[in-house]
């Protein structure tokens, strides 16, 4: 994905995955996030960040944690965050199933399109209780499987044909690194067994809705 980042169409091609509710999604998610954001020195991991889009649209909102941790494995999407010059940002190139930070140390977790693409999920989210401090908050944004079988024909239909063929009008050196969708939405299970993945790793599940069927939210707190 490190290729990805360097191309100024990231957040357009972004939006056509989305059906142009990209924006709607990151505000819903944001919602969330500040609710699980309960205390004034609280600092906050974005998992996959990417190059920030969820941190700089969460920025928005004025929040003002102790520090903010942006961590992904690509390098030039971290690099290319010029305009996020706070001094509560840290960037740190790492992965989710291995997180270089202490044990209790976050108050809330929050992943945007990221979680889908983990090796290993079940042991991210044993890393992501790990580092969460005691009712600490985890909040995922995500496309993902839908339940049913027609849905899931129908998504792997938009994902081979559809999609790509959009995205190589508007950035077609971007076209082979989005195709890879196809496959994570194949080797998942559908979005209740996501839910049942973060409610039996992290904690009770308090938030939870889906936006046509293949768009899901989920808020929950660490036991």
């Amino acid at each position: 994905m490190n290729r990805v980042f360097a191309y100024s169409r990231y957040d357009l091609v972004n939006n056509i995955v989305t059906l142009y509710l990209l924006r709607k999604l990151r505000y819903w998610a944001s919602m969330e996030i500040i609710k699980s954001m309960n205390e004034h020195d609280c600092i906050i991991l974005d998992l996959g960040a990417g190059d920030g889009s969820m941190t700089k649209y969460l920025l928005k909102f004025s929040i003002k944690p102790k520090s903010i941790v942006l961590l992904d494995p690509a390098i030039n999407g971290l690099l290319s965050i010029n305009e996020l010059r706070q001094e509560f940002i840290d960037r740190v190139v790492g992965v989710s199933e291995a997180l270089p930070l202490r044990q209790s140390s976050i108050c809330t977790i929050y992943t945007a399109f990221a979680f889908r693409q983990f090796n290993n999920k079940a042991l991210a989210l044993i890393e992501a209780h790990r580092v969460l401090r005691r009712n600490g908050s985890f909040v995922i944004l995500e496309f993902w499987r839908p339940d049913g079988a027609m849905a899931h024909a129908v998504l792997l239909y938009y994902l081979t044909l559809p999609l790509p063929l959009l995205i190589s009008i508007v950035a077609p050196r971007s076209i082979r690194d989005y195709l890879i969708m196809r496959d994570t939405i194949r080797g998942i299970g559908p979005i209740t067994w996501l839910k049942d993945l973060i409610n039996r790793f992290i904690g009770n599940v308090e938030f939870f809705k889906r936006y046509l069927g293949i768009f899901v939210i989920i808020r929950a707190r660490k036991n």
